[in-house]
């Protein structure tokens, strides 16, 4: 009869044990993911308004060489090698302000839903910041260029980035230094074990030639008819 007491109490002490590592764990990752969400936020707002801003200086830097070349393509043989550095300096901003097709090494990220749930926007703009903070140099979604004004939200079962309308699965390319983006992702509670408990699958490949578009130059996208530089 003792035998069964404490066989019966050594049952009941291991169930116990159990309920509570498991509540442990939830609450763990429950605390993780309030703390990592309110990051995730301000590093987005903090950024946007940066990039927001390099965006109109870029801008403004480019409409300046243009009308310099203008204005010197009928210059001495002495000129020309001013015109040819500054249509590389003008080459050089409008990569920057994501103008030009850019190719490069880096990571193909593929975000697709195990659980046929929507993926929703703040999951791919929790990859796209992730991978600002690493130096990321060019970013695309589905093709579609990420620059400082471009928008990333869902609309029902799709997404929309730069007014275009964009279905699943999501491959995001970084063109970046691959070991130092992938570390950025797959850091312990960061991006990817936060999109694998929401039920989303994520596959990281690097590559030494990736080609990103440039960004659609048709005025959907760049807008700034409105702006006027201040001297």
């Amino acid at each position: 009869m003792k035998f069964f007491r404490e066989a019966a109490l050594t049952v009941v002490c291991l169930v116990l044990g159990i309920m509570v590592a498991m509540q442990y764990r939830s609450v763990k990752i429950n605390n993780t993911m309030a703390v990592y969400e309110q990051q995730r936020v301000n590093d987005l707002i903090t950024d946007l308004l940066r990039e927001q801003e390099n965006n109109k200086q870029l801008q403004k830097r480019i409409d300046e060489l243009q009308k310099d070349l203008e204005n010197l393509r009928t210059g001495t043989n002495s000129e020309n090698e001013t015109i040819q550095e500054l249509k590389k300096e003008n080459e050089k901003l409008e990569i920057l302000a994501g103008l030009k097709t850019v190719k490069g090494k880096g990571l193909i990220i593929t975000l697709e839903s195990m659980d046929n749930t929507p993926i929703d926007d703040y999951s791919i703009l929790s990859v796209l910041n992730e991978l600002r903070a690493a130096d990321v140099q060019a970013l695309s979604v589905n093709d579609e260029r990420i620059i400082a004004t471009s928008e990333v939200r869902r609309v029902g079962s799709y997404m929309v980035v730069n007014g275009r309308k964009l279905l699943p699965p999501y491959v995001i390319k970084a063109i970046a230094d691959p070991q130092k983006l992938e570390n950025s992702l797959t850091v312990m509670a960061g991006v990817v074990d936060m999109l694998k408990y929401y039920n989303i699958k994520v596959d990281i490949k690097k590559d030494d030639n990736i080609i990103i578009p440039a960004v659609r130059n048709d005025g959907t996208v760049l807008r700034y008819d409105l702006l006027t530089p201040v001297d």
